[in-house]
């Protein structure tokens, strides 16, 4: 009987200090943003391009938030605008558009997911992407599509050959659906032709609502989808073992800019620290911060992609 009750009191004992251990803590870190923006006339070039690197970041949101001036849109512009550019100068819609083939890679009752196959692409890699038992080694465009009362509506996308990202919310009750605008890397940033982010393999978990992702330089990702409304979305995103030091970025914006009432991204708003005052500034006017959290958007309307949303990277920790 003694044994037993030692036994019995060990094991509480044990479970004690299971429990007193404190948890890994996160610690909120500010991150390096970098201006690499070049100027241009033309409104279809991603001539804004802005870098952000630490040494220990782990965790990080990005989030698409309604633009201030969404309600008041009466028209949505979303057409190409080739003014003042060498190519696409006689562009019109195609009566008969092409139409890529797309496969349906997984669906339930709440969400879509597809996969898209171009005729080419600039980077043409092999990066499988998984889900359950079905893998596609071929796949441009992934979609991710949330069903609603007015029908599904496309919300994440994401090129696996070249780790380029968009995000955008619902749209309100009075629009069909809102635009994309900027773009967003994640990972170890390298550059050729453009900057790109090399992906080895990516995995969709439709229980989690995530996506892991290998990288070809080592390290791996998870990006959660953590909210999906009208008016906001985020993607929650952990790195593991990935090589910031010998990278441009740890995750990047790219956008287009050429005035403010012709862009996607028009200005940089800046927290330095949890509770610090805003600073706001143009985009050709940033050259670069410490960030606690950092937002690219518009004030005023544009003309191009007049309802895409704003772009904030925010919740910079060093730990998961």
């Amino acid at each position: 009987m003694i044994p037993s009750v030692l036994r019995r009191l060990a094991a509480a004992a044990a479970l004690s200090l299971i429990v007193a251990a404190p948890a890994l803590a996160a610690e909120p870190i500010a991150v390096d943003v970098a201006n690499h923006t070049v100027a241009t006339k033309c409104a279809e070039e991603d001539n804004v391009y802005f870098t952000l690197s630490a040494p220990k970041v782990a965790h990080f949101a990005v989030e698409a938030r309604a633009v201030a001036y969404l309600g008041s849109i009466v028209r949505d512009s979303t057409l190409p605008d080739f003014t003042d550019c060498s190519f696409g100068q006689d562009w019109a819609p195609d009566p008969h558009p092409y139409v890529p083939p797309t496969a349906v890679l997984y669906e339930d009752d709440q969400y879509i997911l597809k996969g898209i196959v171009y005729p080419d692409f600039w980077r043409p890699t092999v990066v499988p992407v998984k889900v359950g038992k079905l893998t596609q080694n071929f796949l441009h465009l992934v979609q991710l599509w949330k069903k609603t009362a007015a029908g599904p509506v496309e919300f994440l996308v994401f090129y696996p050959q070249d780790g380029y990202w968009r995000l955008k919310t619902l749209p309100p009750f009075e629009l069909k659906e809102v635009a994309y605008g900027s773009s967003f890397l994640l990972g170890p940033i390298e550059t050729s032709t453009r900057p790109f982010v090399a992906y080895k393999s990516i995995e969709f978990d439709p229980k989690a609502l995530s996506f892991a992702i290998e990288f070809a330089r080592g390290g791996k990702a998870v990006v959660n989808v953590a909210d999906i409304r009208s008016g906001h979305s985020r993607v929650d995103v952990a790195l593991s073992g990935v090589d910031t030091a010998n990278a441009e970025g740890f995750a990047a914006l790219r956008s287009m800019f050429v005035t403010p009432a012709r862009s996607d991204a028009a200005e940089v708003r800046v927290t330095t620290a949890a509770g610090a005052k805003e600073e706001v500034a143009s985009i050709g006017d940033f050259k670069s911060a410490k960030a606690a959290e950092v937002v690219f958007g518009r004030s005023i309307p544009s003309i191009h992609n007049t309802s895409a949303p704003d772009v904030a990277f925010t919740g910079f920790s060093s730990a998961p």
